[in-house]
């Protein structure tokens, strides 16, 4: 049975988490179509509607959201300023880099919390993130120095050996007092 996007909607504000993770995968398989409904619910009070939205609008990916995910960078909520750069990711929006430097410690995964969507869009781009990765390194927070060290050595391991060994020397010279 085929279920309408309007009964798919009301479904993400069901008590049960899987009535509510079974609408949200519904909805985004109906991709575009799914838009219009879930961009309204970017501005609800409901903290866990925003970021049922903003996870929805990530994964369909739809170029024409990318602004209003962007301004939702500074949500108050970092489980919805991670899906939102995380969306950036996804759309190649040339913000998603500086996106997910801002969130890099937003929303950490539940069994690996030195992981956050953030850390792995990261490591997924690649070496051309690995400068701005390396800022970082000097972070006040020793969770994010962290989570840059996690880039970085993820990354150092996929280049050829004396481009890694340039990487690990410079995060050991970073640990170094």
């Amino acid at each position: 049975m085929t279920r309408t996007v309007d009964e798919l909607l009301a479904d993400l504000s069901s008590p049960d988490g899987v009535v509510r993770d079974q609408a949200l995968g519904a909805l985004v398989s109906y991709g575009r179509r799914s838009t219009a409904a879930l961009v309204p619910l970017l501005d609800s009070d409901d903290a866990e509607l925003r970021a049922q939205a903003s996870r929805g609008l990530s994964y369909i990916a739809d170029p024409t959201t990318a602004d209003r995910l962007f301004h939702l960078l500074d949500d108050p909520e970092a489980q919805v300023r991670s899906q939102s750069a995380w969306g950036l990711f996804l759309m190649h929006d040339a913000r998603a880099l500086d996106a997910l430097i801002k969130t890099i410690d937003d929303f950490p995964h539940a069994t690996m919390v030195h992981r956050t969507l953030a850390t792995d869009a990261l490591v997924a781009m690649g070496e051309s993130v690995l400068p701005r990765v390396a800022d970082l390194l000097t972070a006040p927070s020793p969770v994010t120095r962290g989570r840059a060290r996690l880039v970085i050595l993820s990354v150092a391991d996929r280049l050829p050996p004396a481009d890694a060994a340039a990487w690990r020397a410079r995060v050991i010279a970073a640990e170094q007092p």
